[in-house]
């Protein structure tokens, strides 16, 4: 197994409060609406447990650990299962997703800029807003 460098852990355990109260906050996956309360039906209950997953990945997915504009909350049958296929779930959606949950935390700009702070317009309002009828 590879080996965690300590400015990674470090990292990851800054983000972990913020994780954490994500989850809490939101209380439910923005994607399925399954929380443990309300688990999935047909699975085992631990698939509808919360988790945090980042929209911007690969690369890009220390950068944002935690911020609120470039996660989700998912149950994990969504994040395992879901969002997983790139061609279905591309980050254009998974905005829509964020923007429809929970408006007050979607920032395109700021969220292009993470990824590609030279593409300030490598996804534009209009390919995620085609997402929101889905």
């Amino acid at each position: 197994m590879r080996k965690i460098s300590i400015k990674r852990k470090e990292i990851v355990r800054q983000a972990a409060a913020f994780r954490k109260t994500l989850t809490k906050t939101v209380g439910k996956c923005e994607i399925c609406s399954a929380s443990p309360e309300k688990p999935h039906r047909n699975l085992h209950p631990a698939m509808s447990a919360l988790c945090v997953h980042e929209i911007a990945n690969g690369p890009d997915r220390m950068k944002a650990l935690d911020k609120p504009f470039a996660v989700l909350c998912l149950c994990w049958k969504c994040n395992s299962m879901s969002v997983m296929n790139k061609k279905d779930w591309p980050q254009s959606r998974q905005l829509a997703i964020l923007l429809k949950s929970r408006p007050n935390d979607f920032d395109l700009t700021a969220f292009n800029n993470l990824v590609n702070p030279n593409a300030p317009n490598r996804i534009t309002i209009d390919e995620v807003k085609e997402h929101l009828e889905d």
